[in-house]
């Protein structure tokens, strides 16, 4: 019986080690063949066998205890293309190991309207009003300035020639008062303050950001505002083709190439405008008296106003924590007399090169890190004026360098209540070289903190209501002089239900810097620098309240703005140009806006009505312009949009009323009100399994020939027509 049974066991565990001696481990990782990251969630089944596993945060999978031999693993994940592995050897006794990287595949469904919120990039109650992308492709516009002067958002003040600068100005602004950013860098050209935002391609925007008060992570200088440019990251595949022609023979063509190669993600971006400049204008009583006898309501054509803009810009993401990007704008431009209104007659000309490097440092996955950037811009612009012979000492030439070096450190936490918080700073250095300011050399060096907390602190309380707290602090310090402090404080109170709504105040000190033109200009017959002036100061305020129900949103917004020593050029006693303070300005007005939209499988379409009514006081102390209105502030400004999608069209109509404004101090002068209307149809074509779309567009802007001015002098287009073609692959 004892022998039976030692037997027995023998036996039994000869036969349990055989077997554990037949068994193996099999474990491997997945990752993504583009980033080189982990990927979790990934089924991996063994074919014909009831064996599967799923990965896990680090992308591994394991088997345990199966039978050695050959298998055939398969590995599925929604969005990536499915990977098999035929013929895998799993030996006796050991422990098998394996990497598998997988593609990603875009998963073709049938064509939904999803209607999405971005965040903005400074936070969810910083005030942002954003722009995506989508909305930028079917407003039809072709440059970012017209695409944000359609959406009520900004006015144009540059003179709207093709061509041209587009420079803007937010509720009443001066456009040197505007911060214009590129991914949160500053694009207001150290020279003269101004951003202009034809340097920048719109086929690279993936949205746009307007702030009417600037958060304290953005605003230096911003005293008018800010508008944050996101362009487009690298990581999807994706290839577009945009070529364009209008009716005065403006050419433009964009390609945009993404693409990922041996987990390295590469986005390039290449744009080619150019024109003859030509196109057909009327003149209008706004044009005064005409020493050439033309007549009001006659129809000419500009011409010699041709430009060439090349720009070029890649971003590199390998498999770290770093970005590299590159950009560059070449412009040639000439810029003859709009209208022959006096003997002074000129021909002159700008060439621009601008290029700049950025390397960034964003630690997504490590929670204490900073995010960093270091920047080097350069630029070279020279300009010629010419009167002729006859007129040898008025004639101008200018060249300028100019070097800017940026650095940047920011830390973002999020809490359960102060759910965003944000500190950093950062240091610039801004250098100028030019024959037309004094010394022929300026610099600024600038340095600056901040701390934002933004947040709903009674999250975890009931509530009828959601109370959310935004509040910052920064501090701005310049070579020796002052440093500037400029505090954000407001609330916003509302309720998320079928029928929501919101109430927002907030509170926000500003400035503005005096630029290198405007401190330093060498004195000239016409012109001189004023190297005492004062920065422009200001104190800002906001109420608003919106609300919405099935679609439709309703929102009106009070604002005001306090601006001291308002920087203006004026005639000196020596009769020639100064830019000198003002002693203040008060700009007010309210804001009333009305989006309906559009309605699956119904005749009713989209709706944007934006209206605002602005008062931009002048407080100079002086006599003949005290009270008066500053230059340039419409009273009144509509802006109407209306889109419908039918199937795979697009018909959008926008128009803009523009009420009188006045071009002095003095309010002696003025131009007419004025409306235009612009007409946009797209149609859309899937070919290739949806993977490719294909794009025909046509734009018909100023529709009804209206004869305006946006600035004193300077005619503008009469009916143009656009025909754009875009193919677009991902």
């Amino acid at each position: 019986m004892n022998y039976l049974l030692k037997t027995s066991s023998l036996v039994f565990v000869l036969f349990l080690t055989a077997t554990a001696y037949s068994q193996t481990d099999l474990e491997g990782i997945i990752l993504n063949e583009r980033t080189g990251l982990p990927i979790t969630a990934c089924h991996v089944i063994l074919i014909d066998t009831h064996f599967a596993a799923v990965s896990d945060q680090t992308g591994r999978f394991f088997f345990y205890g199966i039978p050695p031999g050959k298998y055939d693993l398969k590995v599925t994940h929604i969005g990536l293309k499915t990977e098999h592995r035929w013929g895998v050897i799993v030996t006796a006794g050991g422990q098998s190991s394996m990497e598998i990287q997988l593609q990603p595949q875009p998963v073709v469904l049938p064509e939904v309207s999803v209607n999405s919120r971005l965040k903005p990039t400074q936070g969810e109650l910083s005030g942002a009003v954003i722009v995506d992308r989508e909305r930028l492709r079917s407003s039809g516009s072709v440059d970012i300035a017209r695409a944000l002067e359609r959406e009520g958002l900004v006015t144009v003040s540059s003179d709207g020639t093709p061509g041209g600068k587009q420079t803007v100005t937010i509720r009443g602004s001066a456009s040197d008062q505007v911060l214009v950013l590129l991914d949160g860098k500053p694009l207001n050209d150290v020279s003269t303050g101004i951003a202009d935002l034809s340097s920048i391609s719109l086929a690279e925007i993936s949205h746009i950001e307007v702030y009417h008060e600037a958060p304290s992570s953005l605003g230096a200088q911003a005293i008018g505002g800010v508008i944050n440019l996101v362009t487009l990251k690298p990581g999807a595949r994706q290839y577009q083709l945009q070529a364009g022609l209008s009716s005065y023979g403006e050419k433009r063509a964009a390609v945009t190439v993404g693409e990922n190669v041996h987990s390295w993600s590469i986005l390039g971006n290449i744009e080619h405008k150019e024109s003859t400049g030509e196109y057909r204008y009327e003149i209008v009583s706004d044009d005064g008296i005409d020493l050439y006898t033309r007549n009001v309501g006659e129809t000419f054509t500009r011409l010699t106003a041709d430009y060439r803009r090349d720009y070029f810009s890649v971003k590199i993401a390998p498999p770290s924590w770093f970005d590299l990007s590159y950009r560059r704008t070449i412009l040639h431009r000439n810029n003859p007399d709009y209208l022959p209104l006096s003997l002074f007659e000129h021909e002159s000309f700008t060439e621009d090169d601008r290029q700049d490097l950025t390397l960034t440092f964003s630690p997504d996955t490590i929670r204490f890190l900073p995010a960093a950037s270091v920047k080097v811009e350069g630029y070279n612009q020279k300009t010629k004026t010419d009167y002729g012979a006859q007129f040898p000492l008025l004639g101008s030439s200018t060249q300028l360098r100019g070097e800017a070096y940026r650095s940047y450190l920011d830390w973002r936490f999020s809490g359960s209540g102060w759910h965003d918080i944000g500190f950093g700073g950062g240091l610039d250095l801004e250098r100028l070289w030019s024959d037309q300011i004094q010394e022929d050399y300026a610099q600024r060096f600038h340095q600056f903190g901040y701390l934002q907390v933004q947040g709903y602190p009674w999250h975890e309380k009931t509530l009828p209501v959601k109370i959310g707290i935004f509040t910052g602090l920064r501090a701005d310090g310049y070579d020796d002089d002052e440093v500037f402090i400029t505090p954000r404080l407001g609330i916003e109170i509302g309720k998320s239900a079928n029928l929501y709504w919101s109430l927002r105040a907030e509170i926000a000190g500003a400035y503005r810097l005096p630029s290198f033109n405007s401190l330093f200009w060498q004195e000239d017959l016409q012109s001189t620098g004023n190297p005492d002036l004062k920065p422009e100061r200001s104190y800002n305020r906001e109420i608003s309240a919106k609300m919405g129900i099935a679609g439709t949103e309703f929102g009106v917004t009070y604002f005001d703005r306090d601006v001291w020593d308002l920087i203006y050029w004026r005639l000196d006693f020596d009769n020639r140009w100064k830019p000198l303070n003002m002693s203040s300005a008060y700009i007010y007005g309210a804001e009333i806006t009305l989006r309906k939209s559009a309605v699956a499988k119904s005749i009713i379409p989209e709706v944007h009505f934006a209206y605002r009514w602005l008062q931009a006081i002048n407080r100079s102390g002086e006599s003949n312009t005290d009270g008066n209105y500053l230059p340039y502030r419409p009273v009144n400004t509509f802006t109407l949009s209306i889109r419908k999608e039918i199937a795979s069209w697009v018909i959008n109509t926008t128009s803009r009323w523009v009420s009188r404004r006045f071009t002095n101090e003095a309010n002696t002068k003025s131009l007419s009100p004025y409306k235009v209307w612009d007409i946009f149809v797209s149609k859309r074509f899937l070919m290739f399994k949806a993977k490719t779309t294909l794009r025909l567009q046509v734009e018909v802007r100023n529709v009804f020939n209206e004869a305006y001015r946006i600035v004193d002098t300077a005619p503008t287009p009469l009916r143009e027509l656009w025909f754009t073609i875009g193919v677009e692959t991902y």
